[in-house]
Protein backbone atom coordinates (compact mmCIF):
# COMPACT_ATOMS: atom_id res chain seq x y z
CA UNK A 1 0.00 0.00 0.00
CA UNK A 2 3.03 2.12 0.00
CA UNK A 3 4.52 4.22 2.88
CA UNK A 4 1.99 7.54 2.15
CA UNK A 5 -0.67 7.89 4.54
CA UNK A 6 -2.72 8.32 1.18
CA UNK A 7 -2.59 7.52 -2.05
CA UNK A 8 -3.90 7.71 -5.68
CA UNK A 9 -3.70 3.84 -6.55
CA UNK A 10 -1.46 3.43 -10.07
CA UNK A 11 -0.56 0.52 -11.16
CA UNK A 12 1.89 1.24 -13.47
CA UNK A 13 3.77 3.31 -11.20
CA UNK A 14 5.21 -0.03 -9.79
CA UNK A 15 2.15 -0.22 -6.63
CA UNK A 16 0.91 -3.06 -8.16
CA UNK A 17 0.13 -4.86 -4.78
CA UNK A 18 -2.18 -8.64 -4.64
CA UNK A 19 -4.61 -7.56 -2.59
CA UNK A 20 -5.41 -4.27 -4.25
CA UNK A 21 -5.87 -6.04 -7.25
CA UNK A 22 -8.29 -8.84 -5.41
CA UNK A 23 -10.30 -5.38 -4.00
CA UNK A 24 -10.71 -3.51 -7.01
CA UNK A 25 -11.93 -6.59 -8.99
CA UNK A 26 -14.32 -7.04 -6.62
CA UNK A 27 -12.89 -10.41 -5.52
CA UNK A 28 -12.78 -9.41 -1.95
CA UNK A 29 -13.96 -6.44 0.47
CA UNK A 30 -12.29 -4.27 2.13
CA UNK A 31 -12.83 -6.12 5.47
CA UNK A 32 -11.25 -9.30 3.66
CA UNK A 33 -8.13 -6.63 2.65
CA UNK A 34 -7.36 -4.83 5.99
CA UNK A 35 -7.32 -8.09 7.85
CA UNK A 36 -4.99 -9.73 4.93
CA UNK A 37 -3.03 -6.89 4.83
CA UNK A 38 -2.66 -6.66 9.09
CA UNK A 39 -2.03 -10.71 8.96
CA UNK A 40 0.81 -10.03 6.66
CA UNK A 41 2.58 -7.46 8.11
CA UNK A 42 2.46 -8.57 11.64
CA UNK A 43 3.59 -12.00 10.43
CA UNK A 44 5.78 -10.91 7.33
CA UNK A 45 4.13 -12.58 5.10
CA UNK A 46 2.87 -12.27 1.60
CA UNK A 47 -0.18 -11.19 0.96
CA UNK A 48 -1.42 -14.05 -1.12
CA UNK A 49 -0.04 -16.67 1.13
CA UNK A 50 -2.20 -15.09 3.69
CA UNK A 51 -5.26 -14.74 1.79
CA UNK A 52 -5.50 -18.30 0.92
CA UNK A 53 -4.26 -19.43 4.63
CA UNK A 54 -7.51 -17.11 5.60
CA UNK A 55 -9.73 -18.94 3.19
CA UNK A 56 -10.37 -15.51 1.32
CA UNK A 57 -8.87 -17.33 -2.37
CA UNK A 58 -8.09 -19.73 -3.86
CA UNK A 59 -4.20 -20.95 -5.16
CA UNK A 60 -5.66 -20.83 -9.33
CA UNK A 61 -6.91 -16.65 -8.67
CA UNK A 62 -3.57 -16.21 -6.50
CA UNK A 63 -0.99 -17.58 -9.21
CA UNK A 64 -3.55 -15.72 -12.02
CA UNK A 65 -3.51 -12.08 -10.22
CA UNK A 66 0.74 -12.65 -9.73
CA UNK A 67 1.29 -12.67 -13.53
CA UNK A 68 -1.33 -9.97 -14.70
CA UNK A 69 0.34 -8.16 -12.13
CA UNK A 70 3.72 -9.14 -13.54
CA UNK A 71 2.88 -8.03 -16.78
CA UNK A 72 1.08 -4.47 -15.25
CA UNK A 73 4.68 -3.80 -13.82
CA UNK A 74 6.40 -4.18 -17.20
CA UNK A 75 3.95 -1.52 -19.06
CA UNK A 76 2.53 -4.59 -21.06
CA UNK A 77 -0.87 -4.23 -19.56
CA UNK A 78 -3.10 -2.10 -18.63
CA UNK A 79 -4.37 -1.33 -15.43
CA UNK A 80 -8.21 -1.45 -16.59
CA UNK A 81 -7.88 -4.89 -18.38
CA UNK A 82 -6.13 -6.43 -14.99
CA UNK A 83 -9.01 -5.76 -13.30
CA UNK A 84 -11.43 -7.39 -16.06
CA UNK A 85 -9.53 -10.20 -16.38
CA UNK A 86 -9.18 -10.43 -12.13
CA UNK A 87 -12.94 -10.35 -12.62
CA UNK A 88 -12.98 -13.48 -14.39
CA UNK A 89 -10.49 -15.65 -12.87
CA UNK A 90 -12.72 -15.26 -9.59
CA UNK A 91 -15.74 -16.35 -10.97
CA UNK A 92 -14.64 -18.92 -13.79
CA UNK A 93 -12.64 -22.06 -13.86
CA UNK A 94 -10.32 -20.63 -16.42
CA UNK A 95 -6.82 -19.98 -17.15
CA UNK A 96 -4.77 -16.70 -17.08
CA UNK A 97 -3.63 -16.96 -20.66
CA UNK A 98 -7.46 -17.31 -21.83
CA UNK A 99 -8.96 -14.39 -20.37
CA UNK A 100 -6.04 -12.72 -21.94
CA UNK A 101 -6.74 -13.82 -25.25
CA UNK A 102 -10.85 -13.50 -24.66
CA UNK A 103 -10.26 -9.94 -24.03
CA UNK A 104 -8.54 -9.37 -27.24
CA UNK A 105 -4.72 -9.48 -25.68
CA UNK A 106 -1.72 -11.05 -27.42
CA UNK A 107 1.43 -11.42 -26.18
CA UNK A 108 3.11 -13.83 -23.75
CA UNK A 109 1.65 -13.70 -20.23
CA UNK A 110 4.89 -15.20 -18.64
CA UNK A 111 6.89 -12.62 -20.13
CA UNK A 112 9.76 -11.16 -17.66
CA UNK A 113 11.93 -8.40 -18.76
CA UNK A 114 14.94 -7.36 -17.01
CA UNK A 115 13.56 -9.97 -14.12
CA UNK A 116 15.75 -9.84 -10.54
CA UNK A 117 17.77 -12.34 -10.64
CA UNK A 118 19.60 -11.83 -13.92
CA UNK A 119 20.13 -8.09 -12.43
CA UNK A 120 21.94 -9.38 -9.57
CA UNK A 121 23.91 -11.84 -11.66
CA UNK A 122 24.60 -8.41 -14.49
CA UNK A 123 25.76 -6.32 -11.30
CA UNK A 124 27.82 -8.89 -9.98
CA UNK A 125 25.97 -9.01 -6.26
CA UNK A 126 25.30 -12.64 -6.85
CA UNK A 127 26.73 -15.99 -8.41
CA UNK A 128 24.55 -17.74 -11.41
CA UNK A 129 24.91 -20.77 -8.92
CA UNK A 130 22.97 -18.79 -6.13
CA UNK A 131 20.31 -17.42 -7.64
CA UNK A 132 19.22 -20.85 -9.79
CA UNK A 133 19.27 -22.57 -6.06
CA UNK A 134 16.81 -19.94 -4.52
CA UNK A 135 14.82 -19.94 -7.75
CA UNK A 136 14.52 -23.98 -7.28
CA UNK A 137 13.45 -23.27 -3.58
CA UNK A 138 11.17 -19.89 -4.83
CA UNK A 139 9.40 -22.27 -7.12
CA UNK A 140 9.17 -25.65 -4.93
CA UNK A 141 7.66 -23.05 -2.14
CA UNK A 142 5.61 -20.77 -3.56
CA UNK A 143 6.97 -17.31 -2.17
CA UNK A 144 8.78 -15.07 -4.20
CA UNK A 145 12.41 -15.23 -5.26
CA UNK A 146 13.07 -11.39 -3.87
CA UNK A 147 12.06 -13.09 -0.45
CA UNK A 148 13.98 -16.23 -0.24
CA UNK A 149 17.15 -13.99 -1.32
CA UNK A 150 16.47 -11.83 1.93
CA UNK A 151 15.63 -14.48 4.35
CA UNK A 152 18.63 -16.24 3.30
CA UNK A 153 20.71 -13.56 4.01
CA UNK A 154 21.92 -13.26 0.59
CA UNK A 155 20.70 -9.54 -0.37
CA UNK A 156 19.80 -7.19 2.55
CA UNK A 157 16.69 -5.01 2.41
CA UNK A 158 18.01 -1.93 1.04
CA UNK A 159 20.33 -3.54 -1.48
CA UNK A 160 16.76 -5.03 -2.56
CA UNK A 161 14.71 -2.03 -3.01
CA UNK A 162 18.07 -0.82 -5.28
CA UNK A 163 17.45 -3.78 -7.15
CA UNK A 164 13.43 -3.24 -7.75
CA UNK A 165 14.36 0.40 -8.73
CA UNK A 166 16.82 -0.74 -11.61
CA UNK A 167 14.65 -3.35 -12.34
CA UNK A 168 11.42 -0.80 -12.71
CA UNK A 169 13.73 1.94 -14.93
CA UNK A 170 15.26 -0.47 -17.32
CA UNK A 171 11.93 -2.61 -18.03
CA UNK A 172 10.57 1.46 -18.50
CA UNK A 173 13.07 2.06 -21.09
CA UNK A 174 13.91 5.31 -19.25
CA UNK A 175 17.37 4.11 -18.56
CA UNK A 176 19.78 1.88 -20.85
CA UNK A 177 20.26 -1.25 -19.09
CA UNK A 178 23.97 -1.65 -18.80
CA UNK A 179 23.75 1.91 -16.92
CA UNK A 180 21.31 0.83 -14.94
CA UNK A 181 23.35 -2.45 -13.85
CA UNK A 182 26.06 -0.30 -13.04
CA UNK A 183 24.52 2.23 -10.99
CA UNK A 184 23.02 -0.58 -9.35
CA UNK A 185 26.66 -2.38 -8.66
CA UNK A 186 27.68 0.99 -6.83
CA UNK A 187 25.26 0.97 -4.71
CA UNK A 188 25.93 -2.46 -3.40
CA UNK A 189 29.37 -1.61 -3.01
CA UNK A 190 28.26 1.51 -0.75
CA UNK A 191 25.57 -0.29 1.46
CA UNK A 192 28.47 -3.14 2.13
CA UNK A 193 30.56 -0.67 3.23
CA UNK A 194 27.75 0.93 5.47
CA UNK A 195 26.71 -2.13 6.58
CA UNK A 196 28.83 -2.39 9.45
CA UNK A 197 27.64 1.07 10.97
CA UNK A 198 23.38 0.91 10.56
CA UNK A 199 22.20 0.65 13.97
CA UNK A 200 19.16 2.40 13.14
CA UNK A 201 15.45 0.82 13.24
CA UNK A 202 13.29 2.62 10.41
CA UNK A 203 9.61 3.39 12.05
CA UNK A 204 6.85 1.25 11.06
CA UNK A 205 4.81 2.93 8.33
CA UNK A 206 1.37 3.03 7.91
CA UNK A 207 -0.16 -0.27 5.58
CA UNK A 208 -3.47 1.02 5.27
CA UNK A 209 -4.61 3.97 3.75
CA UNK A 210 -6.80 6.85 5.54
CA UNK A 211 -9.43 6.06 2.36
CA UNK A 212 -9.24 2.78 3.07
CA UNK A 213 -9.68 3.26 6.92
CA UNK A 214 -12.83 5.74 6.26
CA UNK A 215 -14.45 2.79 3.99
CA UNK A 216 -13.76 0.18 6.36
CA UNK A 217 -15.87 2.21 9.15
CA UNK A 218 -18.73 2.54 6.71
CA UNK A 219 -18.11 6.35 6.28
CA UNK A 220 -17.18 5.97 2.62
CA UNK A 221 -18.64 3.31 0.11
CA UNK A 222 -16.40 2.04 -2.68
CA UNK A 223 -18.14 4.11 -4.93
CA UNK A 224 -17.30 6.99 -3.06
CA UNK A 225 -13.45 5.93 -2.94
CA UNK A 226 -13.41 5.39 -6.41
CA UNK A 227 -15.35 8.74 -7.32
CA UNK A 228 -12.59 10.57 -4.58
CA UNK A 229 -9.53 9.06 -6.11
CA UNK A 230 -10.25 10.50 -9.95
CA UNK A 231 -11.12 14.01 -8.51
CA UNK A 232 -8.35 13.99 -6.42
CA UNK A 233 -6.18 13.40 -9.20
CA UNK A 234 -7.77 15.86 -11.86
CA UNK A 235 -7.18 18.44 -8.96
CA UNK A 236 -3.89 18.02 -8.78
CA UNK A 237 -3.60 15.88 -5.36
CA UNK A 238 -0.40 13.39 -4.95
CA UNK A 239 -2.51 11.29 -2.55
CA UNK A 240 -5.98 11.07 -1.17
CA UNK A 241 -4.56 11.90 2.15
CA UNK A 242 -3.99 15.29 0.88
CA UNK A 243 -7.82 15.83 -0.36
CA UNK A 244 -9.43 14.35 2.23
CA UNK A 245 -9.41 17.14 4.83
CA UNK A 246 -11.50 19.14 2.91
CA UNK A 247 -14.28 16.22 2.62
CA UNK A 248 -13.86 15.46 6.88
CA UNK A 249 -13.66 17.75 9.65
CA UNK A 250 -10.54 17.80 11.66
CA UNK A 251 -11.21 14.94 14.58
CA UNK A 252 -11.87 12.40 12.15
CA UNK A 253 -9.09 12.62 10.21
CA UNK A 254 -6.96 13.10 13.35
CA UNK A 255 -8.54 10.66 14.64
CA UNK A 256 -8.08 8.63 11.66
CA UNK A 257 -4.41 9.33 11.61
CA UNK A 258 -3.90 8.01 14.95
CA UNK A 259 -5.56 5.17 14.50
CA UNK A 260 -3.27 4.66 11.49
CA UNK A 261 -0.35 4.24 13.39
CA UNK A 262 -1.66 2.55 15.77
CA UNK A 263 -2.41 -0.63 13.11
CA UNK A 264 1.18 -0.28 12.14
CA UNK A 265 2.72 -0.33 15.19
CA UNK A 266 0.20 -3.46 15.99
CA UNK A 267 -1.41 -2.22 18.84
CA UNK A 268 -4.81 -2.25 16.94
CA UNK A 269 -6.44 -4.65 14.48
CA UNK A 270 -8.15 -2.87 11.20
CA UNK A 271 -11.94 -3.45 12.40
CA UNK A 272 -11.32 -2.32 15.90
CA UNK A 273 -9.49 0.96 14.49
CA UNK A 274 -12.75 1.46 12.05
CA UNK A 275 -15.51 0.79 14.93
CA UNK A 276 -13.48 3.65 16.71
CA UNK A 277 -13.31 5.77 13.80
CA UNK A 278 -16.93 4.77 13.54
CA UNK A 279 -17.69 5.95 16.97
CA UNK A 280 -15.42 9.38 16.35
CA UNK A 281 -17.29 10.22 13.34
CA UNK A 282 -21.20 9.56 14.20
CA UNK A 283 -20.96 9.80 18.33
CA UNK A 284 -18.51 12.84 18.58
CA UNK A 285 -16.61 10.33 20.85
CA UNK A 286 -12.91 11.30 21.69
CA UNK A 287 -10.02 9.04 20.47
CA UNK A 288 -9.78 7.72 24.26
CA UNK A 289 -13.14 7.61 24.47
CA UNK A 290 -13.72 5.66 21.46
CA UNK A 291 -10.65 3.54 22.48
CA UNK A 292 -12.08 2.91 25.63
CA UNK A 293 -15.99 1.93 24.18
CA UNK A 294 -13.94 -0.85 21.75
CA UNK A 295 -12.27 -2.42 24.05
CA UNK A 296 -15.27 -3.57 25.72
CA UNK A 297 -16.33 -5.49 22.48
CA UNK A 298 -14.69 -9.19 22.25
CA UNK A 299 -10.75 -9.26 21.03
CA UNK A 300 -11.51 -9.98 17.31
CA UNK A 301 -8.64 -12.61 15.44
CA UNK A 302 -5.26 -10.85 16.79
CA UNK A 303 -3.21 -11.63 13.91
CA UNK A 304 -0.57 -14.51 15.63
CA UNK A 305 -0.22 -17.49 13.75
CA UNK A 306 -0.97 -20.87 15.22
CA UNK A 307 0.14 -24.66 14.59
CA UNK A 308 -3.21 -25.04 11.84
CA UNK A 309 -2.23 -21.47 10.16
CA UNK A 310 1.15 -22.92 9.95
CA UNK A 311 -0.16 -26.23 8.34
CA UNK A 312 -2.35 -23.88 6.17
CA UNK A 313 0.88 -21.76 5.42
CA UNK A 314 2.90 -24.56 4.36
CA UNK A 315 0.64 -26.35 2.36
CA UNK A 316 0.28 -29.40 4.61
CA UNK A 317 -3.46 -29.23 5.08
CA UNK A 318 -4.96 -27.59 1.51
CA UNK A 319 -8.47 -26.43 1.04
CA UNK A 320 -9.29 -29.99 -0.66
CA UNK A 321 -7.85 -31.02 3.07
CA UNK A 322 -10.62 -29.31 5.13
CA UNK A 323 -13.64 -30.25 2.98
CA UNK A 324 -12.84 -33.71 3.76
CA UNK A 325 -11.98 -32.72 7.91
CA UNK A 326 -15.99 -31.31 7.13
CA UNK A 327 -16.95 -28.84 10.26
CA UNK A 328 -13.77 -27.44 12.69
CA UNK A 329 -13.70 -27.19 16.59
CA UNK A 330 -14.25 -23.44 17.25
CA UNK A 331 -10.31 -23.74 18.51
CA UNK A 332 -8.32 -24.52 15.74
CA UNK A 333 -5.23 -24.88 18.13
CA UNK A 334 -7.06 -27.76 19.93
CA UNK A 335 -6.08 -30.86 20.34
CA UNK A 336 -8.90 -32.50 18.70
CA UNK A 337 -7.77 -31.14 15.23
CA UNK A 338 -5.06 -32.79 15.32
CA UNK A 339 -6.47 -35.90 16.09
CA UNK A 340 -8.75 -35.63 13.03
CA UNK A 341 -5.81 -34.91 10.56
CA UNK A 342 -3.86 -38.07 11.71
CA UNK A 343 -6.94 -40.22 11.85
CA UNK A 344 -8.32 -38.94 8.55
CA UNK A 345 -4.91 -39.71 6.95
CA UNK A 346 -4.52 -35.65 5.71
CA UNK A 347 -1.12 -35.39 7.84
CA UNK A 348 1.06 -38.21 9.10
CA UNK A 349 2.79 -38.02 12.71
CA UNK A 350 6.15 -37.01 11.37
CA UNK A 351 4.26 -33.93 9.33
CA UNK A 352 2.62 -33.36 12.34
CA UNK A 353 5.62 -33.35 14.76
CA UNK A 354 7.86 -31.11 12.26
CA UNK A 355 5.12 -28.56 12.29
CA UNK A 356 5.20 -28.31 15.57
CA UNK A 357 8.30 -28.38 16.03
CA UNK A 358 8.74 -24.98 13.34
CA UNK A 359 5.67 -23.27 15.24
CA UNK A 360 7.32 -23.93 18.83
CA UNK A 361 10.44 -22.31 16.96
CA UNK A 362 8.36 -19.41 15.33
CA UNK A 363 7.43 -18.75 19.36
CA UNK A 364 10.35 -19.09 20.94
CA UNK A 365 11.65 -16.33 18.19
CA UNK A 366 13.99 -18.31 16.77
CA UNK A 367 12.04 -18.79 13.43
CA UNK A 368 9.51 -15.37 11.89
CA UNK A 369 6.59 -17.36 10.42
CA UNK A 370 7.73 -16.77 6.67
CA UNK A 371 10.97 -18.88 7.53
CA UNK A 372 8.67 -21.80 9.28
CA UNK A 373 6.87 -22.38 6.38
CA UNK A 374 9.96 -22.32 4.06
CA UNK A 375 11.56 -25.11 6.17
CA UNK A 376 8.43 -27.35 6.36
CA UNK A 377 7.74 -26.89 2.58
CA UNK A 378 11.65 -27.57 1.98
CA UNK A 379 10.97 -30.67 4.84
CA UNK A 380 8.16 -32.11 3.10
CA UNK A 381 9.48 -32.55 -0.46
CA UNK A 382 13.44 -33.01 0.52
CA UNK A 383 12.98 -36.01 2.29
CA UNK A 384 15.81 -34.42 4.79
CA UNK A 385 15.56 -34.46 8.73
CA UNK A 386 14.42 -31.01 10.00
CA UNK A 387 17.90 -30.05 11.76
CA UNK A 388 19.29 -30.66 8.30
CA UNK A 389 17.03 -28.57 6.03
CA UNK A 390 17.16 -25.74 8.99
CA UNK A 391 21.34 -26.08 8.50
CA UNK A 392 20.80 -25.97 4.73
CA UNK A 393 19.09 -22.58 4.73
CA UNK A 394 21.43 -21.23 6.82
CA UNK A 395 19.18 -20.68 9.75
CA UNK A 396 20.90 -23.80 11.84
CA UNK A 397 20.01 -24.64 15.59
CA UNK A 398 23.26 -23.57 16.92
CA UNK A 399 21.38 -20.20 18.07
CA UNK A 400 18.75 -21.38 19.45
CA UNK A 401 17.10 -18.95 21.72
CA UNK A 402 16.38 -21.09 24.86
CA UNK A 403 16.88 -24.13 26.35
CA UNK A 404 13.60 -25.27 25.79
CA UNK A 405 13.67 -25.31 21.86
CA UNK A 406 17.14 -26.74 21.96
CA UNK A 407 16.03 -29.91 24.09
CA UNK A 408 12.66 -30.23 21.15
CA UNK A 409 15.50 -30.90 18.22
CA UNK A 410 16.52 -33.90 17.41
Amino acid sequence: MGTEAGGIYKLNDGQALTGELFFRSGLISIDQLCHALYVAHKNSLPIGRVMIMLGITKTRVLEGALTLQNLVRQNLLSLELAIKCMTYLGTERVRVEEVLSELGWSGNPHKDEGNLGEILVEAKILTRKTVDDALGLSKHIGLPLCRILVLQGMVSNKLLSASFKAQDVIRSGRVKKEEAIQALASVASMLEFEKACEKAVEPKQPFIKLEELLLLARLITREDLFRLEREAESRGFKTIGEYLPGLFNAPIIAGAVRLQAMIARFELNPLSAALALRLIATKEMSLSDSLKEVSKEPAPYNGEISLYHLLRLSGLVTAFDLRRLGHLPAQSTSEAIEERLIKTGILNKASLDAAKRCHLMMKEGFLTAEQALIVLQHWSWSGEGLTRVLEKLHWGPGNMPTLHAQAFRN
